[in-house]
């Protein structure tokens, strides 16, 4: 029973949190960020907005965010009474349940106070911490089956450490470019948008050549490779949804292109994550010689 409500809870804190992002992307694309003036959390001194569809936008994402906060305090409350055994749930959810105030309590500074693009960027940054760490906590929990403690793998399934590294690096090196992405839509700036670029490449070769890896080396671990074609899928998408926005300006697909782009580009953030998480694991597991050496010895003394 502990273990559903668990699993549950991290499933409608995932869900929230991309529907957080969503109302992110459609106040900034309609520019709705201030038409509730600059106060919080009142609308123009009332707690129910005016009928304006500006009004109503931001109210909409203010009360998600909010809603978004409650939740995550409430999934890592929970995990920390009934998930005793499971140290690495508690860590996902307290993450997530921190990355979710601070990008909250910043989006309010934002709208009382005037910030910095680079304070918006990291805005939406934070945010995108939020959501992966929903994700990576809502697959750990569904892929345990169970609140017991963590099983360490046999040696057949260790994943060497430069597929770590490199799937580590990967991560990291994504969110360096989602922020960048960030600044750039903030400041439009032609310098910052050709570096985007440049990184925009050098992640595609990154993140295709870690799925490449994880398919061909690892076809005998199911969920690494998996994993693998997951992100190549999103990788490709990604350019894809990216070029749609740039073309979709102007057209009735005004606000969907944004919503893909931004859906594909936390996927594929949180499923790196998830993905180095696992290959961190799997390559502490001992090799099969290590092993039989230890069996050796034990046994000799």
């Amino acid at each position: 029973m502990q273990y559903k409500v668990l699993k549950w809870l991290s499933y409608a804190s995932c869900m929230i949190m991309l529907l957080v992002s969503f109302n992110g992307v459609v106040v900034t694309r309609t520019g709705s960020g201030l038409e509730c003036g600059r106060q919080f959390p009142l609308c123009h001194g009332k707690f129910v907005p005016g009928t304006t569809i500006g009004s109503l936008i931001e109210y909409t994402h203010r009360l998600t965010a909010g809603i978004a906060g409650l939740l995550a305090l409430a999934t890592l409350v929970a995990f920390l009474i009934w998930a005793r055994k499971r140290r690495d749930f508690q860590i996902y959810a307290a993450i997530m349940a921190f990355f979710v105030i601070v990008q909250a309590v910043m989006g309010a500074l934002a709208v009382v106070f005037s910030q910095s693009p680079p304070i918006m960027a990291l805005h939406f940054g934070f945010a995108l911490i939020a959501f992966a760490s929903a994700l990576v906590l809502a697959l750990s929990v569904r892929r345990a089956g169970s609140l017991e403690r963590y099983q360490e793998p046999p040696a057949a399934q260790r994943v060497s450490k430069r597929t770590r590294n490199l799937t580590v690096f990967s991560a990291a090196f994504t969110y360096a470019v989602v922020y960048t992405g960030a600044l750039v839509s903030h400041t439009q700036l032609a310098k910052m948008s050709i570096v985007l670029h440049i990184a925009s490449a050098l992640l595609l070769i990154f993140v295709l050549i870690v799925g490449h890896m994880a398919v061909r080396n690892y076809s005998h671990i199911p969920d690494i490779r998996k994993l693998g074609i997951i992100v190549i899928v999103l990788m490709i998408a990604l350019p894809l949804s990216g070029i749609l926005n740039l073309v979709a300006l102007g057209s009735e697909y005004y606000m969907f292109a944004p919503m893909l782009h931004t859906l594909i580009t936390d996927f594929l953030f949180a499923f790196l994550c998830f993905m180095s998480i696992r290959t961190w694991e799997l390559s502490r597991i001992p090799a099969r010689e290590e092993t039989s050496v230890r069996v050796k010895k034990t046994a000799q003394a």
